[in-house]
C-alpha cells in the first residue's frame, strides 16, 4: 500500500459501509478508501454515492490488507476519512 494512503488512513475516520454511508450523509467525510475486492454492486454503489457528493475515492488492493493498516482484526471493505 502507499505510503501516502497510509498516512491518509491515521487521520480521524470511520470504518465501515455503513459508518462510511452515515457520514456522507451527515457531510462528514472528505475522502473513502474502497477495497478493491468489496463486491461489486456495493463498490459500484459507494462510488456512485461518493462521486453525487463530489468525495473523492482512493482505492487499496484488498480488504485484508486495509484491515491490518487500520491495526483491526477483521477485513474492511471502505474507510471514510472525516472532515
Amino acid at each position: 500500500m502507499e505510503p501516502s494512503i497510509i498516512k491518509l488512513l491515521s487521520e480521524n475516520k470511520v470504518i465501515g459501509l455503513r459508518q462510511v454511508n452515515r457520514g456522507i450523509k451527515d457531510n462528514q467525510i472528505r475522502c473513502v478508501v474502497i477495497a478493491d475486492d468489496t463486491e461489486c454492486n456495493i463498490r459500484l454503489e459507494l462510488m456512485k454515492t461518493c462521486r453525487n457528493a463530489r468525495i473523492p475515492v482512493t482505492h487499496v488492493p484488498s480488504k485484508e490488507e486495509l484491515g491490518k493498516v487500520l491495526g483491526i482484526d477483521v477485513s474492511c471493505s471502505t474507510v471514510g476519512i472525516l472532515k
